[in-house]
């Protein structure tokens, strides 16, 4: 499931339930269809505190939505995540195009700091 909200230059997704390389296709079409990345979104935002399984397809799809920002000159940032998929996110890169806070009023705070 997912469900998005926008804020000034940015957009959430909250995403619940497992997530797998079967949501790909609905998160990529989601994404696309709400915005257009780099235009009036600046920042991603992806709330992961409803997820209860990520597996390898679905660590696939977080990639390549924080690449697709990434390369929209989209900052990409998450809350939510368990510290057992920090860790996983850490040792395949994620963080490289990700960045991993507590919780959403922490993102926002980083946010409104980076004046972009």
């Amino acid at each position: 499931m997912m469900h998005t909200r926008k804020f000034p230059n940015g957009m959430v997704l909250e995403l619940s339930g497992d997530l797998t390389k079967s949501a790909e296709a609905k998160l990529i079409a989601g994404l696309e269809q709400e915005t257009e990345l780099g235009r009036g979104i600046r920042f991603l935002a992806l709330d992961l505190s409803k997820v209860v399984y990520i597996n390898s397809g679905g660590m696939a799809v977080l990639i390549r939505l924080a690449r697709m920002g990434s390369k929209a000159g989209v900052h990409t940032f998450s809350w939510g995540v368990t510290p057992h998929y920090e860790k996983l996110f850490r040792m395949v890169g994620l963080t490289e195009y990700l960045m991993i806070y507590p919780n959403e009023f922490a993102v926002m705070q980083r946010i409104e700091a980076l004046n972009l």
